[in-house]
């Protein structure tokens, strides 16, 4: 399973992707703010077969499991865990990586699983609220 960014340099965060300001792009659901940290997200995870929280259970986590972003780099990735018992449930998809700059400005985003499948292949997908 690969990563599903834009396919732009932009993506990976050694690239000069300059400001974090909202261009527009319609893959955040948010309230509309000129600032992408301020925005709410629904995001489907990736590689969610390969993380700790499915290997320890041999599941994905139901819906409205509490989660939230790791402010850590996970092999270059940004993660989400659980918030009770910090397992590692997925990988937010490289289009996301701005959010690393966010963290680093104090933004943290905390949520809940919206929605959890085991087949075709393991899938869930998290809704995160932006807080500073």
């Amino acid at each position: 399973m690969g990563s599903s960014g834009t396919g732009h340099f932009s993506d990976y965060s050694g690239s000069s992707g300059g400001s974090i300001k909202s261009e527009g792009s319609g893959t955040s659901k948010g309230s509309g703010n000129s600032n992408r940290c301020e925005n709410n997200l629904n995001v489907s995870l990736e590689e969610v077969a390969s993380c700790n929280y499915y290997r320890n259970h041999d599941g994905v986590p139901p819906a409205q499991t509490d989660v939230n972003v790791i402010s850590k780099l996970i092999g270059g990735r940004i993660g989400v865990q659980t918030t009770t018992g910090s397992e590692l449930i997925g990988y937010l998809p490289t289009e996301y990586n701005y959010l690393r700059r966010c963290m680093e400005q104090g933004y943290s985003y905390n949520g809940t699983v919206s929605s959890s499948s085991l087949k075709p292949i393991p899938r869930v997908s998290v809704v995160l609220r932006a807080s500073k």
